[in-house]
């Protein structure tokens, strides 16, 4: 950027304000960039190349090179390090990621990490090096916060001297159980641990004086493999399994006592473990999500610290007990068959409903076990219903039970808007199913606002049959709805949002 003023002579004096720019700023500015993005800022100005070849956060990422080009990018990457070396510049973050590595290019990465260590590394970012083992000075990188690393082995270390490190994230990690206790037991400023897919340990022991606060476990984990805790700092567990292993947390009473957030995928649990453990032992517990825990049936929660419950592809529950009377957001993703009960009861000012299913789920009879979920709400803000891919099906029996059921249920519930996430194609852009779909919405509640999002595949049909069905309502005698109008429209490259306000 530059300021042109009139001289005397009628010349135009140019400033250039991006060489005027102070150092911290602009590396600043290349920091949001990618390595190629960064590397072309330095032919703005000599001082921007001189700036760039000395930024502290190093990005190596060469996945979208071509193959011919990485061995001048490999040599591009030493020169930078051994200038830094020369230099003895501060490095706040190195991030290399790496296709593969052969023996010769291993002993580089040793070579460049040990210049990152030495000069006083932050944040360390290491992806792919195959069969590449860490070595023993890493360990010893006291200015070390955040270690992310994945496909290496870590061998064991007897010296152990990460007294900064606060995240380790460790993805395929080859790690003894032994070592991984060290580090555990070592780092004492330690607060977040992810374990993705790492062979070689079973049991994780969480020492009394840790202060870890988030838990990742992910993979197959051995069944009879478990988490003995030892402290009460935790305050996030997730829990992802191959859906056969058990609550894996072994601990003294009261020491989940602070545990906020507990998301757990495929674990083998019980409506009644489950409660027993929200009465005794989560007591603080606020967010609570299930994914494709199949041994739930029916679950009754009663909790008062409670404020979010998510269910995804728990597809054999045929009973939810909600009593949680501080709870602003429920979500339930999966099939709704005929059985499934729902009962919400919540005090709070306003609760968001968010379900996410198939078209053939939601006819009328699928409403109206919404209508009933929504019934022990103090009042619905938000209810958002993402509509996945597949044909819209009618069932006259099930019809015939809907139409009792209808003259059973009072009044059409209040809610505040709906939010219509259509993914792809849909069965809604077709006339007749759409025309069931807001039957049944209609006949059970009356949203005064409806917030469509289409995916750009289908969203002209959709929009269209939309409104084409919502005019011939407003011209039946038999419906309620007065009137419609459209509110904003937001068309984005892959979606098309449209505000349809209802008058009723």
């Amino acid at each position: 950027m530059t300021d042109c003023n009139n001289s005397k002579h009628g010349q135009f004096n140019s400033i250039d304000r991006l060489s005027d720019l102070p150092d911290f700023i602009i590396h600043q500015i290349i920091s949001y960039l990618y390595t190629e993005e960064a590397y072309r800022t330095s032919v703005l100005s000599k001082r921007w190349n001189q700036v760039f070849t000395t930024n502290p956060i190093l990005d190596f990422y060469h996945y979208n090179f071509p193959t011919d080009m990485i061995p001048r990018y490999l040599e591009y990457i030493d020169a930078r390090m051994q200038k830094i070396s020369r230099e003895n510049l501060r490095i706040k973050t190195f991030k290399l990621a790496l296709r593969r590595t052969d023996l010769l290019l291993g002993c580089k990465v040793d070579e460049w990490l040990e210049i990152a260590v030495r000069n006083q590394v932050a944040e360390i970012e290491l992806q792919d090096p195959v069969n590449y083992k860490l070595p023993r000075f890493l360990f010893c990188a006291k200015s070390l916060r955040d270690l992310d690393i994945a496909n290496v082995k870590i061998p064991y270390y007897e010296a152990l001297d990460l007294v900064s490190l606060e995240s380790l994230v460790l993805g395929n990690v080859v790690v003894e159980e032994r070592m991984l206790f060290h580090i555990v037991s070592s780092c004492l400023l330690l607060k977040k641990l992810l374990l993705s897919f790492c062979p070689g340990f079973k049991n994780l022991t969480i020492p009394c004086h840790s202060k870890l606060e988030d838990l990742y476990i992910e993979g197959n984990v051995p069944e009879d493999g478990r988490v003995i805790l030892e402290t009460s700092s935790l305050r996030s567990f997730d829990y992802n399994t191959n859906g056969v292993n058990p609550w894996p947390i072994i601990s003294n009473h009261g020491l989940l006592r602070n545990l906020r957030h507990l998301l757990v995928t495929g674990l083998s649990i019980t409506g009644e473990d489950l409660a027993k453990l929200l009465q005794e032992e989560l007591t603080s517990l606020e967010k609570l999500e299930f994914i494709g825990c199949r041994m739930l049936t029916s679950i009754k929660i009663s909790h008062t610290q409670l404020k979010q419950i998510c269910f995804y592809e728990c597809n054999n529950l045929l009973n939810i007990v909600i009593d949680v009377p501080n709870l602003k957001k429920f979500k339930f993703h999966g099939k709704i068959p005929r059985p499934l009960s729902i009962t919400i009861h919540s005090q709070a000012n306003y609760c968001n409903i968010h379900v996410r299913t198939k078209a053939r789920y939601l006819d009328t009879g699928g409403f109206f076990k919404l209508k009933k979920l929504l019934k022990g709400l103090n009042s619905c803000n938000v209810l958002k219903i993402m509509l996945d891919d597949e044909p819209f099906e009618s069932n006259e029996e099930e019809e015939e039970e809907e139409e009792e059921e209808d003259g059973n249920l009072g009044p059409p519930c209040d809610i505040g808007e709906l939010k219509l996430n259509l993914y792809s194609y849909s069965e809604l852009s077709i006339s007749s199913s759409l025309s069931a779909f807001l039957n049944g919405l209609f006949r059970t509640c009356h949203p005064p606002i409806i917030s469509l999002r289409v995916h750009s595949s289908c969203h002209k049909l959709t929009l269209e049959t939309l409104l084409n069905n919502l005019v011939n309502m407003v011209n039946c005698l038999r419906n309620p709805l007065k009137r419609i109008e459209v509110g904003e429209t937001n068309n984005h490259s892959r979606y098309l949002e449209v505000q349809l306000r209802l008058c009723w």
